[in-house]
């Protein structure tokens, strides 16, 4: 007798199931590229990549000639005797140990926004994978409430077949259906939030609102996660942030070699070369130059900017070990969280489930035997629902904090698609 009760529900419920697509990695990583494809903030950071690459260019060895005119007001007789035309030319000769410097910072600028493009890339994927997750854990949701409703629906009318009894009374088909109301409010209220979720996924990938996404299944397994030592070394190696800090402490180890370079005076060469406007080229005189700038006129502030220079290095530096601690103790915790979600969902998958819904099985036989009340019945089964979604927002839990972890590591995405 009980099969007529619970197992066209739960049939029906596997039937929707069936149908739905499984948020695996391969799926989300889909997403994730076309994400990735079209959201503006990867143009964004794009352009910027562009702009410093274009800024390595822009680092000159040789600066740009000076040309000099000059004439000279006097008399004729000075004016034959000394020229009264000037020509001059300054070159400022190069600096090497400089031009590498700058080029340096300006290589170190270039991989920062290269770092934060990845970083981007690496945010808008786990912001990707967490909307996926939340709509397919939605939609388990939903079904499990429709699977309930429908429960309902069909324990109501065996309350009512009862109730035509003359030893029977009608307060137990008034309670199933004030229980079925609240039920199917609840399953509203569900699939609004299940747009919600929708809607929010949509815009991350730049699609229509109206999109019509199709149900969603968590995978039945969630992805398998590292050992801690094994995600610190891939964090180490792979994580976007942490290379934005290295290459800014490399730039500024680049600007605090180029300030002390500046220290150092500056040459250049020129020639000169006087005529008489009236004269011939044999009346012409040419001088050769080299000059030299005095910095030690400024020693003080070429002192001050190598100091400030030095300190942003070591500022960088510290950021990039208060980084690493910080990723060190989300790695941790994320870690733990994976584990901890992993034995609840596998306790729940094990232990709570199959006695729980031989509990419900066993009540409701007993009930329409009118050896057990109907509210040891609806208990259960609240007690079954309940277990059931915590089941699912554990595994949810989980695959989050595998993606998280993912994340942390620079691999998200990259899994293969096909």
């Amino acid at each position: 007798m009980h099969s007529s009760f619970y197992w066209p529900a739960f049939a029906l419920a596997l039937a929707i199931t069936a149908r739905a697509d499984d948020a695996t990695p391969q799926f989300i990583n889909r997403l994730i590229h076309e994400a990735i494809t079209t959201h503006p903030t990867i143009e964004a950071a794009e352009a910027r990549t562009q702009a410093a690459r274009s800024a390595i260019g822009a680092v000159r060895l040789w600066e740009d000639p000076q040309l000099g005119l000059g004439t000279l007001f006097a008399n004729q007789m000075n004016r034959q005797f000394n020229g009264d035309i000037l020509v001059g030319v300054d070159q400022m000769l190069p600096r090497p140990k400089l031009y590498q410097a700058e080029k340096r910072r300006a290589i170190a600028e270039q991989q920062v926004q290269q770092a934060a493009k990845r970083q981007s890339a690496n945010e808008l994927a786990l912001s990707v994978a967490q909307g996926v997750l939340e709509l397919a854990l939605a939609d388990e949701v939903v079904r499990l409430q429709t699977e309930n409703v429908e429960w309902l629906q069909t324990i109501v009318k065996t309350a009512e077949e009862r109730a035509k009894s003359p030893d029977a009374t009608a307060t137990e088909t008034l309670r199933l259906e004030s229980e079925l109301a609240m039920q199917t409010q609840t399953l509203a209220a569900a699939k609004r939030q299940r747009s919600q979720y929708a809607t929010t996924l949509s815009l991350l990938l730049g699609r229509s609102v109206e999109h019509q996404w199709p149900p969603l299944a968590l995978p039945v397994k969630a992805q398998e996660v590292l050992n801690a030592i094994s995600l610190k070394i891939r964090m180490e190696y792979n994580n976007p942030r942490l290379a934005g800090l290295r290459h800014q402490a490399e730039g500024a180890q680049a600007a605090a070699d180029a300030a002390r370079e500046k220290r150092k005076p500056v040459f250049s060469a020129g020639v000169q070369v006087y005529g008489y406007s009236q004269g011939n080229t044999h009346d012409m005189m040419t001088m050769l130059t080299l000059k030299m700038t005095l910095p030690w006129f400024n020693r003080s502030a070429y002192k001050a900017d190598v100091a400030r220079a030095e300190s942003q290095r070591d500022a960088a530096q510290s950021d990039l070990e208060a980084e690493q601690r910080m990723l060190y103790t989300q790695i941790t915790n994320m870690l733990t969280q994976a584990q901890n979600n992993r034995q609840l969902a596998d306790a729940y998958t094990t232990e709570v489930l199959p006695k729980a819904e031989k509990t419900v099985e066993i009540l409701q036989n007993a009930w329409v035997s009118s050896k057990a009340t109907l509210l040891e019945v609806l208990e259960a089964r609240r007690a079954l629902l309940q277990a059931r979604q915590e089941q699912k927002r554990a595994l949810a839990a989980q695959n989050v904090a595998a993606q998280a972890l993912a994340a942390l590591t620079g691999t998200l995405g990259t899994t293969s698609s096909n």
